[in-house]
């Protein structure tokens, strides 16, 4: 680590952290509030690789027999931590020999469903709804319009193409023993969303890919084994929680993370842990993804963490940003990784004395929707983006979240205009993919702290897709979920505007 400005106030938290270690593996939630309130119940992720090893051959025996059953293709819709480390194992490891395919899909963009929906072979797919509550209305709403076709093709048998992945008692859980469904795999009560990464909730896809499950789970449990140490420099994790937390405190608050390339897609759960634990109560650690070096500005208010080697490092050690280098030896280490940043978070939210295991503010978007579809009330009128850009501060935050297809043409337009931007204002510049940041920065968005400014847009859809029993259908869903947002963020006193696709700058 070369801390540089951060030294003296990372060395106070250090020894906070420290401290909080054996109080955290003593399950104590005071460090986190006197309020054992999700708080008591939400901490089963510290031995989640020793759980995993018990439900291991379960997990692995459903693998099994999708696979002896002809299933090539994997379609798993969920939102969150339910689909984000599934989409890091699709992407990163891919399937093995023999395996299905794992496509993961988060979005509730017509053209991104019906593009899934028509480029499976149903006839051999099966369905995974990812979902602990067992109500998520994106899962819900993908599941049903793939039932119509799992129904089409396999008439009564359809539910022995759909394997739910959920919590116990939910009612996914209860549908699936009165639907004839697979499973369900059970996720872990005292699990949270964004913590269940080793849970079900990411082992049954990386069983359903092929992975060695025991291999996958090795590094966790070395990092869970070195986050017990209560020796300055020799707990990874606390230290990593330490520098997070004392950012926070004097102002650097823009976690910048650097990836291998092999695992960039890693960052979108970093980005969902991070900013949904600690963004809350007027304070937060703000990570920024994806943003590279070149057209950035790295002002007061950045800490970069680095994971392997990256020739930027040089260049940002020079302007005086703090960095924290960490060693990357190939993605065997993804499973460690995922413990290193959980632990991590649990030990900044303790000093920065915030719960990181609720979302307090996740539900004011989701109430905004379902007012929006009851009453079909729309989006305000396309502006100028300048009404916002124009009041942007050093210091400040613009997050650019574009109701659009994940990984199309219109993505492709926002990340270019987040350069110029980025150019152009000086500041921080994010990108969020609606409706899946709702379910990751969105807690941060309205919850952190207010200097945050954010442009909305929507992208048209030529064709919609029905959404069995709902009167209305995915374009409607999504055009309410940015409405929903955009009003719950003018609620919470943010600066935003709906934009135009076609208005963001270009150069």
């Amino acid at each position: 680590m070369t801390l540089g400005p951060l030294t003296d106030a990372v060395a106070a938290a250090s020894a906070e952290a420290l401290a909080a270690v054996p109080r955290i593996w003593d399950r104590d939630h005071t460090v986190w509030s006197e309020d054992p309130t999700e708080l008591a119940d939400r901490l089963g992720w510290l031995d989640a690789p020793e759980r995993a090893a018990e439900a291991k051959d379960e997990l692995v025996a459903l693998a099994e027999g999708v696979r002896a059953d002809g299933i090539t293709d994997v379609v798993l819709v969920g939102m969150g931590g339910s689909s984000l480390y599934p989409a890091v194992l699709a992407s990163t490891f891919g399937a093995a020999a023999g395996w299905p395919r794992l496509h993961v899909l988060d979005s509730t963009d017509p053209a991104a469903v019906l593009g899934l929906e028509r480029s499976v072979p149903w006839e051999t797919t099966l369905v995974v709804p990812a979902s602990k509550s067992g109500g998520t209305i994106e899962t819900l709403s993908h599941l049903e319009r793939f039932l119509v076709r799992l129904r089409d093709v396999h008439g009564d048998a359809a539910g022995r193409h759909v394997l739910p992945i959920t919590d116990p008692g939910s009612g996914l859980a209860e549908r699936a023993a009165a639907e004839g469904f697979r499973g369900p795999a059970l996720g872990q009560p005292d699990v949270g969303g964004r913590f269940s990464a080793l849970t079900p909730f990411g082992l049954l896809p990386a069983a359903l890919l092929g992975l060695d499950l025991d291999a996958h789970l090795a590094s966790a449990s070395e990092m869970l084994t070195q986050s017990r140490i209560i020796e300055p420099n020799s707990n990874a994790p606390a230290m990593l929680g330490a520098v997070m937390a004392a950012g926070a405190r004097i102002g650097r608050d823009k976690l910048t993370l650097l990836l291998p390339d092999e695992i960039a897609s890693f960052g979108l759960w970093v980005e969902q842990l991070v900013a949904e634990s600690t963004g809350k109560h007027g304070v937060g650690v703000v990570p920024v993804i994806g943003e590279g070096t070149a057209n950035a500005t790295f002002g007061q208010d950045r800490v970069v963490v680095a994971l392997g080697d990256h020739p930027e490092i040089d260049e940002l050690l020079q302007t005086g940003v703090p960095v924290v280098q960490l060693a990357w030896s190939g993605p065997h280490q993804l499973a460690g990784e995922v413990a290193r940043w959980e632990f991590a978070t649990a030990i900044a939210g303790a000093l920065l004395g915030i719960n990181p295991f609720d979302q307090p503010n996740v539900q004011a978007a989701k109430t905004a929707t379902a007012q929006v579809l009851e009453t079909g009330e729309e989006l305000p009128p396309t502006t100028d983006p300048a009404t916002v850009l124009d009041t942007l501060q050093p210091g400040d935050l613009l997050g650019l979240l574009a109701f659009v297809v994940p990984g199309g043409e219109d993505e492709a337009r926002v990340h270019a205009a987040a350069d110029v931007l980025r150019r152009r204002t000086g500041v921080p510049v994010t990108v969020g993919i609606g409706p899946r940041y709702l379910h990751s920065t969105g807690q941060l968005h309205k919850g952190g702290n207010d200097r945050a400014a954010f442009l909305i847009m929507v992208g048209d859809d030529p064709e919609d897709a029905e959404i069995p029993g709902k009167p209305y259908g995915f374009s409607r869903l999504k055009r309410a979920q940015a409405a929903g947002d955009h009003a719950a963020l003018t609620e919470a006193g943010r600066r935003v505007a709906h934009v135009r696709l076609e208005d963001l700058p270009t150069a």
